[in-house]
């Protein structure tokens, strides 16, 4: 009786989460159905990992789908590596190498913070059907807020810091497009980073992977991208987002496809395979530049402490000042994956930490389940400042 309703209660959630994402409608009930073998997937982690100790079995059991880098800046005797070395998807957490960008050059004094944007030139990068309640959501609160004027036009640091707490694609590809890509290479030079990838504007990068745009079956589609040298891959999204912005039968093309297809036109089990041809990183390379914020030798102090009050959002709309002297983050939460870097320190040692944790290539089940309750935003907070759940990783991963 227990169990069923816990299954009760999970169906319930999934719904609602669904329909949260998708819409209420028919079109939204049809693509619930059309799914309902791909719901299949993880359904046993479910019933297992409905705690963060349970989680901690997930990812002992699942080093393909999860890694975590979890150090200290002070003692790096009690790091905790998993997984560490592995690419990972890092879907939204590239946003973070367009806020270093913009950071230095605002220090530089190449980009002014209080430059009035137009919102209606932003609503171009938006495709139907890809997080665009995001979008939405960002603008509404942007407007309540009362950072839009009456031509329609916002503050560009403002769009940056909501892009970052509701990860806005469209924002952050007016961001790319306004920094520019000679300017975000050097920053990864400047970095030294030698396990990521260099970000591409998520427009492009979704009309690339459209398999009916291009006239292909997923499977044709996908195995093709697969074989593109990373070079070629990475020119045809810029292109392709250029062309986007600039060409308006192209855009009118691309919109009236995803409207009709409700973005990609593909089940949930292949928009999660898709994500494997995101930019990605280890959990090693991005726990460091954490580290580096941490202690203010992201680039110089200036552009640490320009980035971290973009990070800073969760310690100031989460409420998190019970546990936390201060904390920042970024997280991304996509069907298939879950991730977040951060930094903080806790109200009871003060130890300050630099974080990055991946969930990805997840289970469709047990993604909605952790989605639901953004299962591991809990766990990268808690691991800063809860010596139990670190404990409970360390003997997971060294079992």
């Amino acid at each position: 009786m227990r169990i069923l309703k816990f299954i009760g209660a999970f169906v319930g959630t999934f719904v609602l989460i669904f329909f949260l994402a998708f819409g209420f409608n028919l079109d939204a009930l049809t693509t619930l159905f059309k799914n309902s073998g791909d719901l299949q997937e993880g359904q046993e982690w479910v019933t297992q990992a409905t705690s963060l100790r349970g989680l901690t079995d997930y990812i002992g059991e699942n080093p393909q789908h999860s890694a975590v880098v979890s150090q200290s800046a002070l003692n790096p005797d009690t790091t905790i590596a998993y997984s560490e070395d592995a690419p990972h998807t890092m879907g939204t957490l590239s946003n973070f190498f367009l806020i270093t960008t913009y950071a230095r050059l605002v220090e530089e004094r190449k980009i002014d913070p209080d430059s009035l944007i137009s919102i209606d030139h932003i609503d171009r990068y938006q495709l139907p059907y890809i997080d665009a309640s995001n979008h939405e959501n960002a603008k509404a609160v942007l407007s309540d807020e009362g950072y839009i004027n009456e031509q329609n036009e916002a503050p560009l640091e403002a769009l940056i810091k909501k892009a970052i707490i509701y990860n806005d694609l469209a924002i952050s590809d007016y961001l790319y497009q306004k920094l520019g890509t000679e300017e975000i290479n050097r920053t990864i030079s400047m970095l030294e980073l030698q396990q990521t990838d260099t970000p591409v504007p998520f427009s492009g990068l979704y009309i690339t992977l459209h398999p009916g745009l291009h006239g292909n079956s997923f499977e044709t589609h996908f195995k093709k991208l697969k074989n593109l040298p990373d070079s070629t891959f990475r020119d045809s999204v810029l292109n392709t987002t250029r062309k986007y912005i600039d060409n308006t039968a192209f855009h009118e093309k691309v919109n009236s496809r995803f409207s009709e297809q409700q973005g990609l036109g593909v089940g949930f089990t292949e928009r999660r395979d898709l994500l494997h041809l995101f930019p990605k990183s280890t959990a090693t390379e991005l726990s460091h530049l954490m580290i580096e914020l941490e202690q203010d030798s992201l680039l110089s102090p200036a552009v640490s402490k320009r980035v971290k009050e973009i990070m800073s959002w969760p310690y100031n709309e989460q409420s998190l000042n019970s546990d936390f002297k201060y904390y920042g983050a970024i997280y991304d939460n996509r069907l298939g994956l879950l991730n977040g870097i951060d930094y903080g320190a806790s109200v009871y040692s003060g130890e300050p930490f630099g974080q990055a944790v991946f969930f990805d290539s997840l289970q469709v089940a047990f993604w909605f389940h952790m989605s639901s309750n953004l299962m591991h935003q809990d766990y990268q907070q808690r691991l800063m400042w809860d010596p139990a759940l670190r404990t409970a990783t360390l003997q997971e991963i060294n079992n």
